[in-house]
């Protein structure tokens, strides 16, 4: 499974916003960067990372991911660890889980307390199907950006308005912001709420 790419903001439009229109990816690249902030991860597609994380200083070992494929390396401080030493979560469905999959020692040791101390190597994300919500919300995205971007200010955003020696003062939301205010319902089944426990 690839990234969405302009052409699918070509189909989904109808032909509306071109494939070869260089506006279209920036505009794509825009509302990916935004609502993958916003979730906290990539999420979709399934790729495979090498990530280093700061050492967390508890039992508990947090990865910027919801579903785990495959754990392929550990390192911490440097020192690569046997991976049957380890425990960690898969992650699961969109929705149904809400926090981030989590590694544990089998001997109930703590992870590093200091920063950049584990690079984990892995593959994670959703697939096309798994994550087709994710991707018809960030093609949405697109679609209202590129409309808010080509309308121009409508009067639903004027914050003051004075008519008599002109005053006009618009709100300094984003095209970007609002179309992550529009797909958050859709958003919130992919974000990481970190938890802690020892």
């Amino acid at each position: 499974m690839a990234e969405l790419t302009a052409a699918d903001v070509d189909l989904y439009t109808g032909g509306r916003l071109l494939a070869n229109d260089p506006e279209v990816q920036r505009t794509l690249s825009a509302a990916l960067t935004i609502a993958r902030r916003e979730v906290g991860w990539h999420v979709s597609p399934v790729i495979e990372e090498t990530v280093v994380l700061d050492g967390p200083g508890s039992r508990i070992l947090n990865l910027p991911t919801r579903r785990l494929i495959t754990l392929t390396s550990i390192e911490e401080d440097g020192t690569p660890l046997t991976l049957s030493d380890l425990t960690w979560s898969a992650g699961g469905p969109p929705g149904l889980l809400e926090r981030p999959v989590s590694v544990r020692k089998r001997s109930r040791g703590w992870w590093s307390c200091d920063y950049q101390a584990v690079e984990v190597s892995m593959t994670h994300g959703y697939t096309e199907e798994e994550a087709a919500d994710w991707r018809e919300a960030i093609l949405q995205m697109v679609d209202q950006m590129s409309v808010a971007t080509t309308a121009g200010r409508g009067d639903a955003d004027l914050v003051t308005k004075r008519i008599d020696d002109v005053s006009y003062t618009w709100g300094a939301v984003s095209a970007g912001e609002d179309a992550l205010t529009s797909m958050n319902s859709i958003l919130d089944d992919y974000k990481i709420h970190p938890l802690q426990f020892l």
